[in-house]
């Protein structure tokens, strides 16, 4: 008589972890960003922790780094995109109006003294947080799970914190730096549950 095999019971995919999804962006700028807008140097990894922020004259927003020789960076200009599925939370591409137009030629391929619009530079960076979500989403998230991206958007410099940090990651350009940010979103509870 044969044995009867009972099916293996396959467990559900694990979410990769706050670590593993930093690590996934840090590669996304590797393959991905840096070859887009040239040569990008790491200068700080903050994992869990976002850096500290406070808002300087006319609104500006300095990002307390604690990273070798540069303590601060201005924020001028912020593009989000937003993931949703078994994990929601958002990607942030903060960096001041020098770098802002450095990587919108970068990703225009445009010369030096080329003027930019407002509009070039903020659909450029909004490109930008656009192409590092999609990594992280097809390369860590769908793997797991059924995810969507939002469409990017311009935040307002100020950092809108929506749930618990995952990390950050600083780095330089010859535009100066710019700081990529994950959080994770908070789940609203629904009244009475």
């Amino acid at each position: 008589m044969a044995e009867r095999s009972e099916p293996l019971a396959q467990s559900a995919p694990t979410l990769p972890s706050d670590r593993e999804l930093v690590d996934h962006l840090e590669r996304a700028v590797a393959e991905v960003f840096a070859t887009m807008i040239g040569e990008c140097e790491r200068i700080a990894r903050l994992d869990g922790a976002l850096p500290g922020e406070a808002t300087r004259e006319e609104g500006r927003v300095e990002l307390d780094l604690h990273a070798g020789a540069s303590a601060a960076m201005s924020v001028e200009r912020e593009a989000v995109v937003e993931f949703r599925g078994p994990l929601d939370g958002r990607l942030s591409l903060r960096t001041g109006e020098q770098c802002a137009s450095a990587i919108a030629r970068g990703l225009l391929m445009s010369a030096p003294d080329d003027p930019l619009a407002r509009e070039d530079v903020e659909d450029a960076l909004k490109e930008c947080a656009n192409m590092l979500t999609g990594w992280i989403k097809s390369q860590a998230l769908d793997p797991v799970g059924s995810f969507s991206m939002s469409v990017p958007f311009i935040g307002a410099g100020q950092r809108e914190l929506v749930g618990p940090p995952l990390g950050a990651l600083v780095y330089r350009t010859s535009g100066g730096l710019f700081a990529l940010e994950l959080t994770r979103r908070e789940l609203r509870r629904e009244a009475g549950g």
